[in-house]
């Protein structure tokens, strides 16, 4: 049997924390979720039942909105940042984190370092990682810094490793074009 008393000890209670959020039509939102201290951005965003997330004191940057509860399908978010630094990104103990460029569909691109083991092909870590990957000091092409973020893996057009004796795949890639 169960004792509550120790269960409900361990378990940590969810707690505001305020991201930036840029959804798929580069609209821009800032707000608050509640997110547990041991659940990192990627875990939250790919649970989410049905897709949708409550984003509470949420305004969209662009508007003269008064802040408020949306909802937010997380299918339309790219990428997702807390500027606090309150959360963290990705659960990977034990992780390298290898320099990447992402170029995100529409051509933007991001370079930033990807937790993966030392031996481990960048298509199997972002098969792993499941809707969203996280990105850790995240940089945009123009030398913004974005921090670290959760990137939705379907916004990704190719993702290339920075290292510099990245591994080539000879012979089974397919036809040269």
């Amino acid at each position: 049997m169960t004792n509550l008393g120790s269960l409900s000890s361990r378990l940590r209670p969810a707690q505001p924390r305020r991201l930036n959020i840029v959804l798929r039509d580069s609209m821009v939102i800032e707000g608050y979720i509640h997110i547990g201290e041991d659940q990192s951005l990627v875990q939250y965003f790919s649970s989410r039942r049905g897709g949708w997330m409550n984003v509470t004191r949420a305004r969209r940057t662009r508007t003269d909105d008064a802040p408020g509860h949306i909802i937010v399908q997380s299918e339309h978010v790219v990428m997702a940042s807390a500027p606090d630094g309150g959360v963290m990104v990705t659960s990977a103990p034990g992780a390298e984190e290898r320099p990447v460029e992402v170029v995100l569909v529409g051509g933007h691109t991001i370079r930033g370092h990807l937790p993966a083991g030392p031996k481990q092909r960048l298509s199997d870590v972002i098969a792993a990682y499941g809707k969203f990957i996280g990105i850790t000091r995240a940089t945009l092409s123009d030398g913004r810094a974005l921090g670290d973020l959760a990137l939705n893996a379907g916004a990704i057009a190719l993702l290339r490793d920075l290292r510099d004796a990245a591994p080539i795949d000879e012979g089974l890639s397919g036809p040269e074009l």
